[in-house]
């Protein structure tokens, strides 16, 4: 069995005053204890004798010693900083301000770039000079100050677009009719010229109400959006009542112009549909969808107040007879006036058709063919005539050939007749019938 060395005894005096009840034997004190203690002892014999250690605190005027606290790290001592560039609460007003200098062009780090300073890049249109911003939609520079809302009341409105469709009735300016109505400068009140314009041409003629058409198919969509051209349509429609009155065909004539907005594209076909629309107009919105509905619509719509503004039966019938007139009397001046009172250029191969029809029908045909072509010589030289209506014409003529030759068996050989005296008047310089062209 392993034997441990004895240890010493635990008595009163290794454990300490902690096991001594009685509070005899010696006192229970670490080495770091008595250091101090014996650093206090030493400071305050020093202080005691005045000899070293340290000071004793001030006394202020109150009586009462003076403590001086710690140190603050944080604390700047003001007394040996500016505080800012030029001092404490000194600012520098001369707007200098260090800058980096520039580089030459031999540098390696110059950047042609940087000397673009102050270029603005913009993307197109009216640049604004000076200084300053630029001019707002809602200033009124003639007022000098911000414009809220329309610049015209609604009557002031009405009355000055009236003015401006009467004058584009007179002088069939729609340019001048379109300026006039943007310099209004009224978008909340646009749709009043589709209202406006449309029952004014009422008690008109096909020519303004063709211009009317014209007028509304150019302002869309700079001027007259197709809002604007809706809500103009359905306020003529609460309106009808009022206009029958004074024009009894105001249905037929509104179901007309709806159509033809359409047809250019005014207004979707889905307008006619909606339920509202309906309700407001109600049998002009039905009859719009017959001659929307009708072969050939689109093409017989934009002809539906005539060739510029002439109904295209009525010039059938004056052309019938100025040439009826002309081979009994021979008269080409009086003729000439004929064609011009037309007032219709894109209509004249109508016009050629009509004269070969008319002499083909005539008692002596060898007669009136001369003086017909006589007359196609003299309407040319005049510039009244241009050479692509009278080849126009001819082309019809042919597509006709066959219901010619019913009346007029040698109709082909005299057809041609006109065809060679045209060529050789020099009003075409050729001519090759569609037949032997789709040889």
């Amino acid at each position: 069995m392993a034997s441990f060395g004895s240890r010493s005894e635990v008595t009163i005096s290794t454990m300490g005053a902690v096991h001594n009840p009685s509070g005899g034997g010696v006192a229970a004190v670490s080495s770091l204890a008595r250091a101090k203690a014996s650093k206090v002892a030493a400071k305050s014999a020093a202080a005691a004798s005045g000899e070293g250690g340290a000071l004793p605190l001030p006394i202020g005027d109150d009586g009462k010693r003076e403590k001086k606290g710690k140190k603050n790290p944080f604390a700047v001592e003001n007394a040996h900083k500016k505080q800012g560039g030029l001092g404490k609460g000194k600012w520098n007003t001369s707007g200098a301000v260090d800058a980096p200098a520039p580089l030459s062009k031999d540098d390696p780090m110059y950047d042609s770039e940087e000397d673009e300073q102050g270029v603005v890049l913009v993307s197109g249109g009216d640049v604004h000079q000076g200084v300053g911003s630029p001019p707002r939609h809602s200033y009124d520079t003639n007022l000098q100050r911000m414009v809220y809302g329309p610049k015209l009341t609604l009557a002031e409105y009405k009355r000055q677009l009236s003015t401006s469709l009467l004058e584009l009735f007179t002088s069939s300016d729609i340019p001048e009719a379109l300026r006039s109505i943007s310099e209004l400068d009224c978008a909340e009140y646009n749709y009043e010229v589709v209202k406006r314009a449309v029952s004014m041409s009422f008690d008109k003629g096909d020519r303004e109400k063709e211009l009317v058409s014209k007028l509304l198919s150019e302002a869309h969509p700079a001027v007259l959006s197709t809002d604007d051209v809706g809500k103009g349509f359905e306020r003529v429609f609460e309106n009808l009542e009022e206009y029958v009155l004074d024009a009894p065909a105001a249905y037929t004539l509104t179901a007309s112009f709806l159509a033809r907005a359409v047809v250019d594209e005014l207004l979707p076909p889905s307008f006619l549909s909606d339920p509202l629309v309906r309700s407001l107009g109600g049998p002009v919105i039905e009859a719009a969808v017959q001659l929307l509905t009708r072969e050939h619509s689109a093409v017989r719509l934009e002809k539906v107040w005539g060739v510029d503004g002439r109904p295209v039966a009525e010039l059938k019938v004056a052309m019938d007879q100025l040439l009826k007139e002309y081979l009994l009397s021979r008269e080409l001046d009086e003729a000439l006036t004929c064609v011009l009172e037309l007032n219709a250029p894109h209509f004249h191969h109508e016009l050629i058709k009509r004269g070969v029809k008319t002499t083909l029908d005539s008692t002596d045909p060898d007669a009136d063919a001369s003086a017909m072509s006589a007359l196609f010589k003299f309407l040319h030289s005049h510039d009244v005539l241009s050479s692509q209506q009278l080849s126009k014409g001819f082309n019809r003529c042919y597509s006709l050939l066959d219901d010619f030759k019913l009346d007029m068996p040698a109709a082909p050989d005299f057809l041609q007749r006109f065809v060679d005296a045209a060529v050789e008047d020099g009003i075409i310089a050729s001519f090759t019938p569609p037949a032997a062209a789709g040889a």
